[in-house]
């Protein structure tokens, strides 16, 4: 018999029907964004959870036509898809602060909303290039102690903050010979404020109040010398070593281990290891948090 061979059919049917993708509409349920504000945004350098804090409160209150609305801590977890715990209610509560600090919230008795007038934003990161390029109380008092007034200098008074004396003697043109008796010019190191270490010790209990970080009741003299190394990085990035600076770097680091599930800085680990005031004190931890790569 020459019966027909059976035509093997595969055991997977593959069909080359392609799924539709969803495609955003922006006549959907769209927010209107000013261009500018897109742009103070990325200009204002904001952490992760600053612009996740940030968008909600715009959502809430732009994002409806308000000018101010009351936003709790529950509704910005739930913007930012998070569980509502302590540890990420605190560290919405303190961005919130921070962002106020620095105007780009607005807060109106229990209401909270986005300042709109952009020029009033102030980002930390400009403060030390403001106080050391073109200031000109800086430069009248150079020029009325008799030191010689160059252009080129001008920006670069941070190598003064290190130095004791900096001699400065200028090259006589080619072929030309110094005149004797030419005074060397020089530039004195500007007197520095001293460290508020009572102050440091009040803003580290108030950021790390009821977390598992725990808080500190004496500055001893070791701990002002931590203080005192610590102040020369925030001066380096921040432009000033004030309250203010430390207390924004203690809520920083919290901000970002709060938001780390099982974080290792807070005892998730072999050792049940827990963050304290020494190893913020160290320059690598200050690096990290900066970087964001904690």
């Amino acid at each position: 018999m020459n019966a027909k061979p059976r035509e093997s059919k595969p055991i997977l049917q593959l069909t080359n029907a392609k799924r539709e993708a969803s495609k955003v509409q922006f006549d959907d349920n769209y927010l209107k964004v000013p261009r500018a504000l897109l742009q103070a945004v990325r200009k204002a350098r904001l952490s992760a959870n600053q612009q996740d804090v940030f968008w909600a409160v715009f959502e809430k209150t732009c994002g409806w036509q308000k000018e101010f609305d009351w936003v709790c801590n529950e509704q910005i977890c739930e913007l930012m898809e998070r569980e509502p715990t302590k540890s990420n209610i605190n560290m919405i509560s303190d961005t919130k602060k921070l962002l106020i600090e620095r105007k780009i919230l607005l807060q109106n008795g229990k209401k909270i909303g986005v300042n709109l007038v952009l020029s009033e934003w102030e980002n930390p990161n400009l403060i030390g290039k403001k106080s050391q390029r073109g200031n000109p109380n800086l430069i009248g008092k150079k020029s009325q102690k008799g030191l010689v007034s160059n252009p080129n200098l001008i920006g670069n008074t941070k190598e003064t903050i290190t130095k004791e004396k900096i001699n400065i003697t200028p090259l006589p043109p080619t072929g030309a010979s110094v005149e004797q008796g030419e005074e060397t010019s020089s530039l004195a190191k500007p007197k520095s404020e001293p460290v508020d270490y009572e102050g440091v010790m009040k803003a580290w209990n108030e950021v790390f109040a009821e977390t598992p970080i725990a808080t500190i009741r004496v500055m001893s003299d070791e701990r002002k010398r931590q203080v005192h190394r610590l102040a020369k990085n925030l001066r380096s990035q921040f432009g000033n070593y004030s309250v203010k600076a430390f207390r924004d770097y203690f809520a920083d680091f919290w901000q970002q281990v709060a938001s780390q599930t099982n974080s290792w800085y807070l005892g998730h680990n072999p050792r049940k290891w827990v963050a304290d005031f020494d190893y913020l004190m160290k320059p690598k931890t200050f690096a990290k948090t900066v970087e964001e790569s904690l």
